[in-house]
């Protein structure tokens, strides 16, 4: 589901109180805002946090619509783009807002326990590395392990090549670079579940649906008990996000279901 943030829609909005916008970080900057959309009548619901794409120098509202189905909670946020802002604002940005919703989750009803992050393509890479790299989440006392899994459409797992070309580290946008901007030089055993969707090999951007398969592989071989990886045939960068929904939501559903079975 792609719009401007003008016309920031809400699917299924008789489930829904309607979405507010919060300031996720001091000032009045519209890019450090989060639009938060909560179910009616429910307690303790999952969150599901989802990062907008756009090479980091753009881009409106992107979330799987059917994320909108009544049962979860949603927080869209923005974040400062480039040239305004240099990296890696937009990934303390990222952490920002996690922050601020594992913050203001009672306050709403959300489970801490359950907050997922995501995001598509930029908004991917964001969610990835803001969350596996510790060091942007600890400022903020929070750590990979409390996050209940992380939603990755066709992010780049190196690091960014718009990341690169802010820090002076440029070696073409795509030689790959594996530092601590990459979600690939941030690997552990312990991280939470993770699903990765991108379009097909050749016409999803280049070298995307295989840096999202090696990260898989190797995540898998380290030890990590809990990774789903598809490449979608047919479906170029943008289509990935369209027809991600339905594995999107039963991911979710295996983690919360596996969440449960641990409790009882």
């Amino acid at each position: 589901m792609r719009s401007s943030w003008r016309d920031f829609t809400v699917p299924n909005k008789e489930f829904y109180h309607p979405f507010r916008i919060h300031p996720y970080a001091d000032g009045s900057d519209e890019d450090r805002t989060l639009y938060l959309t909560v179910p009616k009548d429910r307690k303790d619901v999952p969150l599901v946090i989802f990062f907008h794409g756009g090479g980091m120098t753009g881009g409106e509202r992107e979330c799987p619509a059917q994320i909108y189905n009544g049962e979860y909670a949603v927080a869209e946020p923005r974040y400062r783009l480039s040239p305004a802002a240099k990296a890696p604002a937009q990934i303390e940005d990222a952490a920002r807002a996690v922050a601020w919703c594992f913050e203001h989750a009672g306050e709403y009803g959300i489970d801490r326990n359950r907050i997922f992050v995501g995001g598509m393509s930029a908004g991917a890479y964001l969610a990835a590395i803001s969350v596996m790299n510790p060091k942007f989440l600890a400022p903020y006392g929070l750590h990979y392990r409390m996050i209940a899994g992380l939603l990755l459409i066709s992010g780049q797992m190196t690091t960014h090549f718009h990341i690169k070309a802010d820090l002076g580290r440029d070696n073409g946008p795509y030689n790959p670079l594996i530092d601590e901007y990459a979600p690939l030089g941030n690997l552990a055993a312990d991280l939470p579940p993770v699903l990765m969707v991108t379009g097909e090999s050749g016409l999803d951007m280049p070298a995307r649906p295989e840096e999202n398969a090696f990260m898989a592989a190797s995540l898998k071989a380290i030890g990590h008990k809990h990774v789903r990886c598809y490449s979608l045939p047919g479906h170029h960068h943008g289509a990935a996000l369209d027809s991600c929904d339905f594995l999107v939501m039963a991911f979710i559903n295996e983690v919360l279901n596996k969440k449960e079975s641990c409790n009882e």
